[in-house]
């Protein structure tokens, strides 16, 4: 028996099983290796969270992200982030998410985001009102803002810009098919609408040819009234 104990094949099978006992309490080696996988994402989600928290706080406080981004992602590595900071000690020099066109990602991410929370609220109202100005940016493009007011589930009334449509024209015909056509994309019930705030001008508040006039021969309830619009490009 010693000297079968020093034998190879022994030697081989007392391997095996110890090797059978540890996988058996810590798992074989493709689930070891998932559950690291599964570690390492949650640990990049968590960075990811953290640099998309980062361009939320300097898109509310209206500060430029693009200049900005890299300093106060240094500053907060700095105070403590430790999944932050492994993330970006592991990370290779091109996937760090910290560049211009990263943060530009992450805002626009960001306002997806919100857009759909807002769109959300706004489907699940009873009714709605409608608010619209045309103007023209600086790149002499026409556009149209587009807000709307609703009133919430807990019975607050709410108002929330929404998005800046680019026109092809300003005519009224040109306005309304744009308004229509979003609505139609975002999902809205244009059957809900039942108020519209537009400016004086004969293209929105004409009683024949208006903007007003052509959304009222698909919401005939709608009422119109003279607001100003605030227009941002």
């Amino acid at each position: 028996m010693k000297i079968h104990a020093k034998s190879d094949i022994h030697l081989l099978s007392c391997e095996a099983e110890m090797a059978a006992a540890t996988a058996l309490q810590e798992g074989s080696v493709i689930q070891q290796l998932q559950q690291i996988n599964d570690e390492e994402k949650l640990k990049n989600r968590m960075a990811i969270k953290a640099l998309i928290r980062c361009t939320h706080f300097l898109a509310r406080r209206h500060i430029p992200h693009t200049t900005n981004f890299d300093e106060l992602i240094d500053l907060i590595v700095s105070c403590g982030a430790e999944d932050l900071k492994g993330f970006l000690e592991r990370a290779r020099l091109n996937a760090t998410y910290t560049s211009k066109v990263a943060v530009v990602e992450f805002v626009e991410a960001v306002g997806l985001w919100a857009e759909e929370c807002l769109l959300k609220r706004l489907r699940q109202a009873s009714h709605f009102s409608i608010m619209a100005d045309e103007c023209t940016d600086v790149t002499t493009t026409e556009e149209l803002s587009i807000f709307f007011r609703w009133v919430n589930m807990d019975g607050q009334p709410v108002e929330h810009f929404l998005d800046i449509v680019p026109l092809k024209a300003t005519d009224a015909k040109t306005i309304y098919s744009a308004l229509v056509e979003f609505m139609k994309d975002k999902n809205i019930q244009i059957s809900k609408l039942v108020g519209m705030g537009f400016d004086g001008a004969a293209t929105f508040s004409g009683k024949h040819n208006g903007v007003q006039s052509l959304l009222k021969k698909i919401s005939p309830h709608a009422l119109s009234y003279t607001a100003i619009a605030i227009c941002y490009s």
